[in-house]
């Protein structure tokens, strides 16, 4: 995921950013989401399920997140926080998971089966994180 944020890998219960009302409103992002996603807009400890289910499901595949450190609506470290429960789906498969107990500096590549970067900035792709998208393929992919 780069950049993805809430609703996708971040933590929808940090109440952080961007939240469930904001991309379940009609005239923002209707299209992205299931209608009934709306239903937990303002209820969102109901919602049964949570970024790190989704980040669960691609276990034990290599997973590498990319954020930016003044990515508000992204939520850098719900991001992390999620990274960080699903880890455990990851050991189930005898993996690494998530390599990190701290949120890492910006700049620094966590690496594993579970990697996460956070670049120094905003919303948006920066030559590191192609740097580290190539690193982390290299590890995981090279023949």
């Amino acid at each position: 995921p780069l950049l993805s944020g809430e609703g996708r890998a971040a933590s929808s219960r940090r109440f952080y950013g961007e939240t469930v009302a904001d991309l379940t409103n009609p005239s923002r992002y209707p299209y992205w989401f299931s209608p009934r996603y709306a239903d937990y807009a303002f209820d969102v400890a109901s919602l049964p399920v949570d970024g790190h289910m989704l980040l669960a499901l691609i276990a034990p595949r290599p997973i590498l997140q990319v954020v930016g450190s003044e990515d508000t609506w992204s939520d850098p470290r719900g991001e992390f926080v999620t990274a960080r429960a699903a880890s455990e789906v990851w050991r189930l498969y005898g993996k690494t998971g998530f390599q990190a107990d701290d949120f890492p500096p910006p700049d620094t590549l966590v690496t594993g089966d579970m990697g996460f970067l956070v670049h120094d900035g905003g919303h948006k792709a920066l030559p590191i994180d192609y740097r580290a998208m190539a690193d982390f393929m290299d590890l995981h992919f090279r023949r």
